[in-house]
């Protein structure tokens, strides 16, 4: 009987143990204030309703973040993806009260190198740190000055064929990549931007066709403007890409140091990342 209470008391003391623990991590991460991240999103050529709900349930449900999505075309505010019309959003205030704002929409018909320019500034009097993926890097591309560039941190205005992409890091003593913790990975379908880095971007990864013709450009990569960090990533054209484990992980780090939560070594500032099952 002795052995037997010894047991449970025991048992006991774990669970106790445990229930404080849970206890302590719950009230430290209510302490803490969550990330708020806007996300732009919409235009042409991609699934941007699945990729919305993709991108928006991976970051709310990795890390420590609220999501707002606003969308490039409205009911009120309707812009085509050709249309030589800014989209809403970027007139108003938008970056404002915001840790990071997250793009992904394309928007091929605006011109005005001026308003570009008043849009990536922005940006910068917010500073918010920025996450860029896919069809963001051909929003207002080919314009007289290629103003969006400032905010990209590469030019790019045209894509290869469509084929899985072979992803290689390429500087692994980035807080991102260290994160990560692979060497590469391989996606199912792709469509590879052509990508010109800016001076001054730093090559996290590149992508390599693994059909028809070989083609190899930089695919992650990252800046600053004016001090504010950068994440540029031209995968995603396909909700497949989104929807694998690498590119979610590749995202939730990507927030996590655009938002400055993110240490040198790639460990999480505490309260921010959420354990997931993979």
């Amino acid at each position: 009987m002795m052995m037997k209470n010894a047991k449970f008391s025991a048992i006991a003391a774990m669970l106790a143990l445990v229930a404080v623990v849970f206890v302590v991590s719950t009230k430290a991460k209510e302490g803490v204030a969550p990330i708020k991240v806007l996300l732009i999103t919409g235009g042409g050529w991609h699934d941007y309703e699945s990729q919305e709900k993709i991108l928006r349930e991976t970051i709310t449900s990795r890390l420590n973040a609220t999501v707002d999505v606003k969308w490039t075309s409205t009911d009120e505010h309707p812009v085509e993806p050709k249309s030589d019309k800014i989209p809403h959003i970027f007139t108003t205030d938008f970056a404002k009260g915001y840790d990071v704002v997250f793009h992904n929409h394309c928007h091929v018909g605006f011109q005005d190198d001026a308003a570009i320019d008043a849009v990536v500034d922005k940006h910068a009097a917010a500073k918010v740190g920025v996450v860029m993926t896919h069809g963001s890097f051909h929003t207002f591309m080919r314009t007289p000055k290629q103003a969006w560039d400032r905010l990209c941190g590469c030019n790019s205005i045209k894509h290869v064929h469509k084929s899985p992409i072979d992803v290689k890091i390429m500087t692994k003593d980035h807080p991102v990549t260290k994160a990560l913790g692979v060497d590469g990975w391989q996606t199912k379908e792709g469509e590879l931007y052509t990508t010109t880095l800016n001076e001054g971007t730093i090559n996290l990864a590149e992508g390599t066709t693994l059909k028809g013709n070989t083609k190899t450009d930089s695919c992650i990569f990252t800046h600053t403007l004016d001090g504010s960090p950068v994440v540029g990533i031209t995968l995603g054209h396909h909700n497949s890409t989104m929807e694998q484990a690498e590119y979610k992980d590749l995202v939730t780090y990507s927030v996590l140091y655009a938002a400055g939560k993110l240490d040198k070594d790639g460990a999480a500032a505490e309260g921010y990342l959420n354990a997931v099952k993979k």
